[in-house]
């Protein structure tokens, strides 16, 4: 008789039905599982479950911008978040953060002070600029005009054209007669005619720099009774090599006249000012040349000022930008030490040209 045991089926079998089930069950909670991890309101709730067992305080985590409204929730079966607004800036954090989006506020050297000026004087001063371009603001009696044969100073060395209406402002024809006498006392020649000095503009034989009163046209009179233009030959060119000494350039060099849009060959001298002739001068500028460079380099906000010694004096000499289009009059900064003179050109278009004395035959 065989030992062999037979084989239980049945129980194999039911074995087999187990371990599919078990298989069944494991796959089912580990699905449950990772859903509530995805679900944000499970989460949610079983933060607040365990916060609540431990008594601590429950934090929100945001992981994605909610919804934009409540039916777009209601599609993608995510819960609307409200929150309060956020808190309306203070007047200094608004100031703060205005301030960081904007330029760097200047900041006023040492040793200068703010002064107003009129806003009309832009257009006045012995550094306007008068030519085809630049026409000349201001009317006669805003010139301070005064009538060349009638002058206390005028010395007896020098002819005027036409004696009865001839006029120059009255600084520069008192430097005009300072350097005739001068002419005359180096040279004794008794040639030189005033010419033409105050014209309004458009008016015949004027030139554009004619309106500032500032421009005078010299001639010579010939032992004939005629008259002809200056050169620079001698004695006459003792004229040309002094005149920046005593404020005066020549207006329309012939060299310049791409320059200055007026051809040389007649002589129009220009008062502008000891410094600012003698700089001319010694650089080989025209006056729309210089008032350019003073510009360019000498910008009082962005770059250094001119220190320049002219006739044992030495100056500090720059420009400072206004805005016209702005109200009211404007601001301009001069020096506060040194010898505390200081005089303030406008140049006709959109600035003014400060020229302070620093230091005076050596003294500070």
């Amino acid at each position: 008789m065989s030992n062999k045991r037979r084989v239980r089926w049945d129980r194999i079998a039911a074995a087999v039905i187990l371990l599919v089930v078990l298989i069944f069950l494991l796959g089912s909670c580990v699905s449950r599982c990772s859903k509530e991890d995805d679900d944000p309101l499970t989460t949610a709730s079983s933060n607040a479950e365990v916060a609540e067992q431990s008594g601590e305080p429950v934090t929100a985590e945001t992981t994605a911008p909610p919804p934009v409204n409540a039916a777009e929730a209601k599609t993608n079966n995510v819960p609307v978040v409200i929150t309060d607004p956020p808190p309306a800036k203070t007047s200094e954090e608004s100031s703060a953060s205005d301030s960081s989006s904007t330029e760097p506020v200047f900041t006023l050297p040492a040793g200068y002070q703010m002064v107003p000026v009129k806003l009309s004087a832009l257009h006045a001063g012995t550094l306007v600029l008068v030519n085809k371009d630049n026409p000349s603001h201001l009317a006669a009696e805003e010139l301070d005009l005064e009538q060349v044969y009638y002058a206390e100073d005028k010395p007896e060395t020098y002819e005027i054209s036409y004696p009865g209406h001839t006029s120059l402002n009255r600084t520069a024809l008192s430097q005009f007669n300072r350097l005739m006498k001068a002419y005359y006392s180096a040279t004794s020649n008794e040639e030189i005619m005033f010419n033409y000095g105050y014209l309004e503009t458009g008016k015949e034989k004027s030139n554009p720099d004619s309106p500032t009163a500032l421009d005078i046209q010299l001639h010579i009179k010939r032992n004939d009774g005629g008259y002809e233009y200056i050169s620079n030959i001698s004695p006459y060119s003792w004229l040309f090599e002094h005149m920046a000494s005593y404020g005066f350039v020549l207006r329309y060099p012939s060299d310049k006249a791409d320059v200055t849009g007026e051809r040389g060959g007649y002589t129009a001298i220009r008062y502008v000012g000891v410094p600012h002739a003698a700089y001319m001068n010694e650089n080989n500028l025209c006056l729309e040349e210089y008032l350019t460079e003073l510009k360019t380099k000498y910008n009082f906000y962005s770059g250094p000022v001119l220190r320049y010694t002219a006739n044992n004096t030495t100056y500090h000499i720059y420009y400072v930008p206004i805005d016209s289009t702005t109200d009211g009059d404007p601001e301009i900064p001069v020096p506060t030490g040194g010898a505390g003179k200081y005089e303030i050109s406008g140049n006709n278009s959109d600035g003014f040209i400060v020229t302070a004395i620093v230091a005076d035959n050596g003294i500070t």
